[in-house]
C-alpha cells in the first residue's frame, strides 16, 4: 500500500491527482500564529502534507524544529527536515510496530526503528490535507488495507482521513492546526470522525473560511480553519465564525480575530452550543446557531410523522426514462424539483416495465414499493436552495427525498417546507455540503401548529401552488406564510435577520 513517491514539474501540477491546494499566505500565517498563541513553547512542529512549506514560515521565524513530510516533491530545497514519503503509510507502519518507545522523525521516515510508538513527540501539527474524493485511484486500489486502519472513521475520503491519523498519531496536549474541507461538519457519513474528534480532542476554534479562497486555483471547495488540541481536560470555549462573502473580507477578519486574541476580547461558546448532540442528530457541528434555533431541534421530525423516503434508481436513465410520453414511457416520474417551489413540471417518463426492471436488473433498484403511486411532497436533491413542490397521485420517484402524506397534511406541509426558516434549517444547520437525501429532510423539525394554523398555512400553501402553476409570482404569498411560521416558531426578529441574511446569498453561506 502507498501512493508512489513522485517528482513533479513547478508548472505542470495535477492538483485533483494531488488534492493539494496552496495554502494562502495570510490563512497560513493565521493557523501558525493561533497555535503558537495557545502554546509560545512548543519545540517541534510536524507538517504531513507539507507541500511547498507555504504553513510553516511562522515557525521557523521562531526557531523551532520543523519536519515535513510530503508524498510529491514540490521544490529543490526544503527549510524543514523534508522526507518524500507518504503519510498514511507512516501511519500505517507506526500502528502495526506500535509500543510505548518514542522515535525520533529519521526513524519514523526512513522505517529503521525497531521499536516505534503510536505517538510522536510533536507540539504542533499544521496541515492543509489534499481533498481528494473517493474515486481517486489511491483509494480505490488500497481500499481493503485502508478500511482496515481507519476502521474507525471509515474511508470516505483523504482529508478525513489524515485528521483521524494526525489525532491517532498527537501526543497528550499536542496542538493540531487545519484548513480542511468542511464537509464533514454535517455529513451522516463523517458522523464517526466527528465522535472521535470530539471524544480525543479539544476543539478551540472553528472558522469557516470564504468559498473563493482557492479559486484563483480552479478549485471551488468549501473549507474552514479548525484548531484542535489532543485531550478533552484543555477543553474551554470555542471560537466560531461563519463563512464571509469574500476572499477579500476573510483576510480582514482573520487580522482582526488574531487581535481580539492578543488583546483578549474574543467572544467563545461553550462546546455543548456548537454541537447538534440531540439523539435524533449525529453530533453536527453548527456555527453560530441562535439558541432560539437549536431549540427547534427539541421538537418532533417530519419523519416521525410522515413517510420520507427516495423511490427507483435506474442505473441509466437514458434507458429507462423519456422527456416524451409514449409507449412505453408512460408513468409520470418526478427526478427533482430543483429550484421550483410548490409546483414543479413532470417532465420525465419511466417504462411501463420498471418494477420487472427491478427484480432482473442488478443496478436497477425499486425502493419502498409499498408507497408506489401515492400523493405527497417531492422535494429537490441537488443544488444549494431546498425546495419542495406537490407530488401527484399515480407517480413514481427517483432517490431524492419524497413525503408521503394525505392531502389534509399535504398543503400546510408544503407552506412550511417552501418557508425561509426549513430553508435555514436544512442549510444552514441540516447539512452544508451539496446533496440532500431523505434522511436529512426526516430530520426537520416541524414547529407546534394547532389546527387552525394548520389551515391558514394550507390554504397559503394551496394559493402559492396554484400560482406557481400558473408562472405567476407567488412571493407575496411565501411573505405571508414565513410570517405565520416564523410566529409560530417563536423566534426572534434578530434570528429571523439571520436567516434572512443567510438565506439572501446561499451559494456564499453555505
Amino acid at each position: 500500500m502507498g501512493r508512489h513517491a513522485k517528482v513533479l514539474e513547478k508548472d505542470n501540477i495535477d492538483r485533483r491527482e494531488l488534492g493539494y491546494y496552496y495554502t494562502p499566505n495570510f490563512i497560513s500565517k493565521y493557523i501558525s500564529s493561533r497555535l503558537l498563541m495557545l502554546n509560545p513553547n512548543g519545540i517541534k512542529v510536524l507538517d504531513p502534507c507539507v507541500g511547498q512549506e507555504e504553513l510553516l514560515e511562522e515557525f521557523f521565524i521562531q526557531g523551532k524544529i520543523v519536519d515535513g513530510i510530503d508524498v510529491f516533491l514540490y521544490k529543490d530545497e526544503y527549510k524543514c527536515n523534508f522526507r518524500q514519503k507518504d503519510f498514511i503509510e507512516f501511519y500505517r507502519e507506526i500502528k502495526s510496530n506500535g509500543n510505548e518507545t518514542q522515535i525520533t522523525f529519521e526513524d519514523l521516515v526512513d522505517s529503521k526503528a525497531n521499536e516505534v510508538t503510536t505517538e510522536l513527540d510533536y507540539d504542533y501539527y499544521i496541515a492543509n490535507p489534499p481533498y481528494n474524493c473517493h474515486e481517486v485511484d489511491y483509494i480505490k486500489d488500497n481500499k481493503k488495507e485502508l478500511q482496515k486502519l481507519f476502521a474507525d472513521v471509515g474511508v470516505h475520503n483523504m482529508y478525513s482521513m489524515f485528521i483521524s491519523a494526525i489525532i491517532d498519531l498527537a501526543k497528550e496536549g499536542a496542538l493540531i492546526g487545519l484548513i480542511t474541507y468542511d464537509s464533514f461538519f454535517t455529513s451522516k457519513a463523517h458522523t464517526d470522525l466527528r465522535n472521535k474528534i470530539l471524544t480525543e480532542c479539544a476543539i478551540h476554534e472553528v472558522t469557516m473560511c470564504s468559498n473563493d479562497v482557492f479559486h484563483d486555483q480552479a478549485a471551488d471547495v468549501r473549507t474552514s480553519i479548525l484548531i484542535l488540541q489532543k485531550g478533552k481536560k484543555y477543553q474551554n470555549g470555542v471560537f466560531v465564525s461563519n463563512r464571509p462573502l469574500s476572499k477579500e473580507a476573510f483576510q480582514i477578519q482573520l487580522e482582526e480575530q488574531l487581535e481580539d486574541f492578543r488583546t483578549g476580547i474574543n467572544k467563545d461558546y461553550n462546546l455543548s452550543e456548537i454541537i447538534l448532540s440531540n439523539p435524533k442528530d449525529n453530533n453536527e457541528l453548527i456555527i453560530e446557531c441562535p439558541d432560539d434555533i437549536k431549540m427547534l431541534f427539541s421538537k418532533e421530525r417530519l419523519g416521525e410523522k410522515f413517510k420520507c423516503v427516495t423511490g427507483i434508481s435506474t442505473g441509466k436513465d437514458q434507458l429507462y426514462l423519456s422527456k416524451v410520453k409514449e409507449d412505453p414511457f408512460t408513468i409520470p416520474f418526478y427526478k427533482n424539483p430543483g429550484k421550483n417551489r410548490f409546483f414543479t413540471e413532470n417532465n420525465l417518463f419511466l417504462h411501463k416495465d420498471f418494477l420487472k426492471f427491478d427484480s432482473e436488473i442488478k443496478n436497477f433498484m425499486v425502493r419502498n414499493k409499498q408507497l408506489l403511486y401515492k400523493s405527497g411532497i417531492t422535494c429537490s436533491s441537488m443544488g444549494v436552495e431546498f425546495t419542495a413542490c406537490i407530488l401527484p397521485e399515480n407517480s413514481t420517484y427517483g432517490v431524492n427525498a419524497n413525503i408521503i402524506c394525505d392531502d389534509s397534511d399535504a398543503w400546510w406541509l408544503l407552506a412550511y417546507l417552501n418557508s425561509e426558516l426549513v430553508t435555514f434549517l436544512v442549510r444552514g444547520i441540516l447539512i452544508r455540503s451539496n446533496m440532500i437525501t431523505s434522511g436529512y429532510v426526516s430530520r426537520i423539525p416541524l414547529i407546534t401548529l394547532n389546527e387552525d394554523e394548520k389551515i391558514i398555512l394550507g390554504k397559503l400553501g394551496y394559493k402559492a401552488y396554484v400560482e406557481a402553476k400558473g408562472d405567476n409570482s407567488y412571493q407575496e404569498i411565501l411573505n405571508e406564510i414565513n410570517n405565520v411560521v416564523n410566529k409560530n416558531a417563536g423566534i426572534s426578529d434578530n434570528t429571523i435577520k439571520i436567516i434572512r441574511s443567510f438565506n439572501l446569498d446561499l451559494i456564499k453561506n453555505t
